[in-house]
């Protein structure tokens, strides 16, 4: 996939921010941030090309396009999504026509939807982490 994914051209449409929220598999944790131009998920997920998956309700996940390859070691499940995502993951709201809007969720909710793992060094398979992510 290109570098900007599914929306980039959409969400350079307004310099306006948005609130989303960060998924930190690595940390293990969710916070709220602030996302302006598309380029801003790159910095605060970690990674260069970027897929949506569409959660319903107006809601898109936004995560590394190329996790599965790029050897990340972290990475986490959202509930009733089938596969897990590598590395960290940002949820924005999205338009009935395909802009990016703030997000109507709140960071209990999708703590209590996300389990994050890691690879363990040297261990080929992947670990759940224990608890919940933190939220804040």
């Amino acid at each position: 996939m290109a570098r900007g994914g599914h929306n980039a051209s959409r969400m350079t449409t307004t310099t306006k921010t948005k609130r989303a929220i960060l998924i930190d598999a690595k940390t293990n944790s969710v916070r709220f941030v602030e996302v302006g131009e598309y380029t801003d998920i790159y910095k605060h997920c970690g990674y260069e090309t970027f897929t949506c998956v569409g959660l319903g309700k107006g809601e898109t996940l936004y995560v590394d396009d190329e996790g599965l390859m790029n050897g990340t070691d972290f990475g986490f499940e959202f509930e009733d999504y089938g596969q897990p995502l590598m590395g960290n993951g940002l949820i924005l709201g999205s338009t009935a026509s395909g802009n990016s809007k703030s997000t109507a969720l709140t960071l209990e909710e999708v703590a209590r939807k996300v389990q994050c793992f890691k690879r363990p060094e040297g261990f080929p398979m992947f670990v759940r982490t224990a608890a919940s992510p933190k939220v804040g």
